[in-house]
């Protein structure tokens, strides 16, 4: 399964990560999971907030956008290469998150990205934006029951298939604020 993780170091250098984040640090809602019904979160499986950058306001927050999808783009490159037969054309949602420290119990905990609530979710793509925080590792579960933590830096990405094999959780943040740039692609 780990032969399936691709990290590419550095696709986004911190400069732009920094922009990213003063662009979209703003209008965030609340993160649910498709477990959630009746619009109630449980901040106790997943505690962050969210907020699409494909919906811009500002001719700013194009520009960064525009730039972010061409990033995305390079990160299915890097897949590509490793793995030929993946063909991919379109990205189906691109947000940032931002996981504050809290009482709560998670980040969000082992979940998948792919099923029937979400179709067009055949890549996931995860993108760290900051270090400035503590705790937060991203985590995968293997199958034999062990764990795979994958240490991201700021403008590290973690590419993945967004289906049941690769159930993964963000730890809770512990101290600070961590930011990460979500994509879907199929």
């Amino acid at each position: 399964m780990k032969e399936y993780i691709l990290e590419v170091k550095k696709i986004i250098p911190q400069t732009f990560c920094e922009k990213i984040i003063s662009y979209f640090d703003n209008n965030y809602q609340d993160a649910g999971t498709a477990s959630d019904t009746g619009g109630l979160v449980n901040k106790n499986i997943r505690n962050c907030l969210t907020r699409s950058i494909l919906e811009t306001k500002t001719f700013g927050e194009l520009l960064c956008s525009n730039a972010v999808q061409q990033k995305i783009f390079e990160c299915v490159h890097h897949y590509k290469q490793a793995f030929k037969n993946i063909h991919i054309s379109k990205i189906s949602q691109l947000d940032i998150l931002k996981y504050d420290a809290n009482e709560y119990k998670a980040g969000y905990t082992f979940h998948e990205d792919f099923g029937i609530w979400a179709t067009e979710r055949h890549l996931s793509i995860s993108i760290c934006l900051n270090n400035e925080y503590e705790g937060g590792e991203f985590v995968f579960k293997l199958n034999d029951g062990g764990h795979f933590t994958i240490p991201q830096n700021t403008g590290d990405a973690v590419i993945f298939p967004s289906n049941f094999m690769f159930p993964h959780q963000v730890n809770k943040v512990t101290k600070g604020t961590r930011y990460a740039l979500i994509g879907w692609v199929f």
